[in-house]
């Protein structure tokens, strides 16, 4: 059976990772692995987290199972701490997901199983795993336009290429941080957005990776609430990798907005047979972990303290890069970068760009340009965007 194998190509963003790890330069630059990083290089443990952490080892009495929707108190305050004033099982109903790429995988297979004819939608560009897990399922994949180098979006333009999709197709939103180009459109073009896409008969599907990683918790949390107040059903996935700083505990939502009498709860027996069929029961650390800090207003605070100075370094971050390459390169217009939020922008290289840039000066980034700018150290970000501008 195994002669039989082909190899498959490695993701793009792994293998710059495996790359990077191997390269000894001293002075090697990582931008491609999407991690939060500090100024010391390390992606640091929340101390929020690690109270919950003491708290559970102190108090937990059992390893057993959680269910196959995993915990739901986790669910319920993660969707509330994002869609507040909406109930469980009569807004929305949802599970534990294997982090945020397990809810887009699950939501997926649910959406693809109820119409099996949707097509699912993709910004051009997009994280690359989105169009990874669609194929894996054997979804149909279309593409509508994003801005790259730019932070102008023509929501028009954007409508205008979603005409060529049937209703019922479903639209991957990100919710803000756009990965990869950081360019977010403010709330009255988001609604716009959602609106268009209901005029269409379109399902929105939003990939909510980043929220409190732009504006705030609550100003990001606003915008997936601005999709759910205007489509009468949407599909959400949430991460706690970034902004608890969980990544490799795996704590994602699969949830799904709608009302009750809408077949909300049929919808919801479908997505836990998938579950079930996929991976059995979720694990519960990352999960635990996370409700006890919402559960607990002291904790609560301080984890939302620690998320707001990540935020403000990124920014910070940001605006560096921006200036810097601005002093090293001055026919190119970088605002682009310092109006962008979250931890990722683009930089307009070619893949062969982007070899060089490894190969030669040592800094790491992905093919398709996509720079982590979270990971930057702004002691030597000057070098850094003299090294970038070299490629060019």
């Amino acid at each position: 059976m195994f002669e039989n194998a082909a190899a498959q190509p490695i993701d793009q963003i792994i293998a710059i990772s495996r790359a990077y790890a191997a390269d000894k330069r001293y002075d090697k630059v990582d931008l491609g692995i999407g991690v939060y990083k500090d100024s010391g290089g390390e992606t640091p443990i929340m101390r929020a987290v690690k109270r919950a952490e003491e708290r559970l080892v102190a108090e937990q009495r059992t390893k057993t199972y959680v269910g196959v929707g995993g915990d739901p108190r986790f669910v319920e305050l993660m969707a509330q701490a994002v869609l507040p004033g909406r109930q469980m099982g009569q807004d929305f109903a949802g599970v534990q997901a294997v982090g945020g790429s397990g809810a887009v995988r699950l939501l997926a297979e649910t959406a693809l199983r109820l119409n099996p004819d949707a097509r699912f939608w993709l910004p051009d560009p997009t994280w690359p795993n989105h169009g990874a897990i669609l194929g894996a399922i054997g979804a149909g994949i279309e593409r509508y336009p994003w801005p790259r180098f730019t932070a102008a979006i023509d929501i028009d333009a954007i409508l205008a290429s979603l005409d060529a999709a049937s209703p019922g197709d479903c639209v991957i939103v990100h919710a803000g941080c756009h990965n990869p180009s950081g360019i977010d459109p403010d709330l009255a073009g988001l609604r716009a957005l959602a609106e268009g896409l209901v005029a269409r008969g379109l399902m929105p599907f939003v990939d909510a990776a980043y929220i409190g990683f732009g504006k705030g918790w609550e100003e990001d949390a606003a915008r997936v609430a601005a999709i759910a107040d205007i489509a009468p059903e949407m599909l959400l996935a949430l991460s706690c990798s970034k902004n608890f700083s969980i990544y490799r505990e795996r704590t994602g939502v699969a949830l799904l907005v709608g009302r009750a009498g809408k077949g909300l709860n049929a919808t919801m027996s479908l997505l836990l047979a998938i579950a079930r069929a996929s991976y059995s029961m979720p694990p519960d650390h990352g999960a635990n972990v996370v409700r006890t800090i919402l559960e607990d207003e002291a904790l609560r605070r301080e984890w939302l303290d620690e998320l707001a100075d990540t935020r403000d370094r990124i920014n910070r971050n940001r605006a560096g890069l921006a200036l810097a390459l601005a002093r090293a390169r001055q026919d190119i217009d970088w605002t682009y970068i310092d109006k962008g939020y979250g931890m990722f922008a683009l930089l307009d290289v070619t893949e062969e760009s982007a070899r060089r840039l490894r190969e030669e000066v040592g800094v790491y980034i992905i093919p398709d340009g996509r720079m982590n700018v979270a990971a930057i150290n702004l002691d030597h970000v000057d070098e850094i965007a003299a090294r970038l501008v070299a490629a060019l």
